[in-house]
């Protein structure tokens, strides 16, 4: 009996073994398919889940404006932002978890309990945009399982609608590359986005690169930084005074250029209305983002006065002595030009054409220089062709109606043309123009960006151009003497500064609707001071204001900012008689 049931005891025990010898076996045999023969297969799916071929965007450069000092102003910058996260396949305790986040995040738990149990999920943004670094250091302190943060960089500007058709900004395309829009930002685009890398190597179970010695980078170009002309507290003050004036005038928009005159540094650029560059996905209107001083042009009113009488004494046809008698009105072509308010003057000079802005006499001055030389000096301005200005979009002036077949034959083109009418231009190619007479005859290229910057500090020029003598520094002289007189005893007298001589010249043009002219309005003026040694030009425009000429409007704004930069520059007085 005893010897029975140790029998069967070895045969149960023999079974047993044998169970579990082919469980071996099977494991066994799996192992191998694993590891060896199909082990090719999942060591692919492997590295497919965990390898990344990423391009790396280099740091975008800086840009900066300046103060009198030289002091750099940035104005454009990259400022770091966090994401806190959750791995929801980490969280151990999500109810827990839940309950310590929920009062630090001002998320309700329930929100965070849904989010920790969808279990297959490695990344859910939990918070984003985190400025306050302190913050983010708090929440990851508590070293809860299955929270991460993650940084990055977005393109921030300090000083908020300042500037912002000048500076512009960025965006990103469909395959998430940076570029510039509009403004500085557009025009260097490249300078500013130096060349991006790229890394080849592996990722960790939440997306995070991890870089050894087996990881593949192309190294980085970090892009450069612009320093500009712009210098911050004249181009607050030239935004304040312009926001002034459409406010006081009721005008719908306007622009100021603020440039010296001898080299065509641009001291301030200014538009209104205007838009918050950090908030530029608000913006419904798009033509907000055009740089009207640049990439609009007008018809040009009194202020091409200066310019005809320019040509007229460069050429010999005149001199401010020439004589004209004005009888208020003058037929060309059958049709009638008059002055402004009708008003006649009998016996005048050039200088009194100037003064009380005769549209007669302007046209007498024009018949005296000719069509064709008119013409000629026209394009001498360059009023056809882009002032370069580093600024994108630009757009040329339109002279094209002087060209027209056989427009040489019809006076009355011409004569519209000597006051302002029929032909137009952008602010800077005005301003330009202006600048020319200022400096002693020179047609310099306006420009805003004047060094750039590598990420070591390292400083380069940039848009150093020759200037082009087109008038003779003689007829820039005489006529700097006759625009003087123009703010001393002409219609311009509210743009006059005791002790400092200031020259210049205002303009008021009907805005064309529709083959004719409107009873809407554009007032500008042109000045430039010291006369004497001109150190800054200033041109304002006005876009329909209500009031009846530039003479009520556009001189005050130019008075207020000369005013503001002789006591900023502390510019001393070069007319001790006044």
């Amino acid at each position: 009996m005893a010897y029975s049931n140790k029998k069967s005891y070895h045969r149960r025990l023999l079974l047993v073994s044998l169970f579990f010898l082919s469980i071996a076996g099977v494991l066994a045999a799996r192992f191998f398919v694993l590891q060896i023969k199909d082990s090719a297969i999942y060591t692919v799916k492997a590295q497919e889940s965990q390898s990344v071929v990423k391009t790396l965007e280099a740091e975008r450069g800086m840009i900066y404006f300046q103060d009198k000092g030289q002091e750099r102003i940035p104005v454009a910058i990259n400022k770091k932002y966090f994401n806190i996260f959750v791995s929801a396949k980490e969280i151990e305790d999500p109810i827990n978890t839940a309950k310590v986040l929920s009062p630090l995040l001002d998320i309700p738990e329930n929100d965070l309990i849904n989010k920790f149990n969808q279990r297959n999920s490695q990344y859910q943004i939990l918070v984003k945009k985190i400025s306050d670094k302190s913050f983010v250091d708090q929440i990851m302190a508590l070293k809860l399982k299955g929270i991460h943060e993650e940084s990055y960089t977005l393109r921030y500007y300090p000083l908020g609608e300042t500037a912002s058709q000048v500076i512009g900004f960025v965006a990103q395309t469909q395959d998430q590359k940076t570029t510039g829009r509009y403004g500085l930002e557009k025009y260097y685009d490249e300078v500013l986005a130096g060349k991006s890398g790229k890394f080849e190597g592996v990722k960790d179970r939440v997306g995070r690169l991890i870089r050894s010695v087996f990881s593949i980078e192309d190294p980085i170009l970090p892009g450069a930084s612009l320093i500009t002309t712009i210098d911050k507290n004249i181009q607050f003050k030239a935004e304040e005074e312009l926001k002034k004036s459409l406010e006081k005038w009721g005008a719908n928009s306007g622009s100021v250029i603020i440039m010296e005159p001898k080299t065509g540094r641009i001291l301030a650029l200014a538009n209104q209305p205007n838009f918050d560059l950090n908030n530029y996905n608000a913006v419904e209107d798009y033509s907000l983002f055009k740089n009207n001083a640049v990439e609009g042009r007008f018809e040009l009113g009194s202020v091409l006065k200066v310019i005809t009488m320019a040509i007229g004494l460069e050429n010999k046809n005149l001199t401010p002595e020439t004589k004209f008698y004005d009888s208020g009105s003058v037929v060309v072509d059958g049709h009638p030009i008059t002055n402004f308010a009708k008003k006649a003057y009998g016996d005048v000079d050039m200088n009194i054409i100037l003064e009380k802005s005769i549209n007669t006499g302007i046209v007498y001055a024009q018949k005296l220089i000719g069509n064709v030389a008119y013409k000629e000096y026209l394009k001498k301005f360059k009023f056809h062709e882009k002032t370069g200005i580093d600024l994108p979009n630009e757009i040329t002036g339109d002279i094209r109606q002087l060209y027209l077949e056989k427009r040489d034959e019809r006076q009355i083109y011409f004569s519209n043309a000597s006051f302002g009418q029929g032909i137009s231009m952008s602010p800077m190619s005005l301003t330009r123009a202006y600048a020319t007479i200022a400096n002693g005859g020179k047609l310099v290229t306006p420009f805003i960006v004047e060094k750039t910057m590598d990420d070591k500090g390292n400083i380069s020029p940039a848009n150093q151009t020759e200037a082009e003598q087109i008038i003779s520094l003689e007829t820039a002289k005489t006529l700097t003497e006759m625009m003087v007189k123009v703010v001393d005893n002409g219609y311009s007298k509210s743009a006059g500064i005791k002790g400092y001589q200031i020259a210049g010249k205002s303009g008021t043009a009907n805005v064309p609707d529709d083959k004719k002219y409107s009873e809407r309005t554009i007032q500008s003026f042109m000045g430039f001071f010291p006369a004497s040694d001109p150190k800054f030009l200033i041109m304002v425009k006005l876009d329909d204001p209500k009031a009846a000429s530039s003479s009520d409007t556009a001189t005050y704004v130019f008075h207020d900012l000369a005013f503001y930069l002789i006591n900023y520059y502390n510019l001393s007085p070069d007319n001790l008689k006044n």
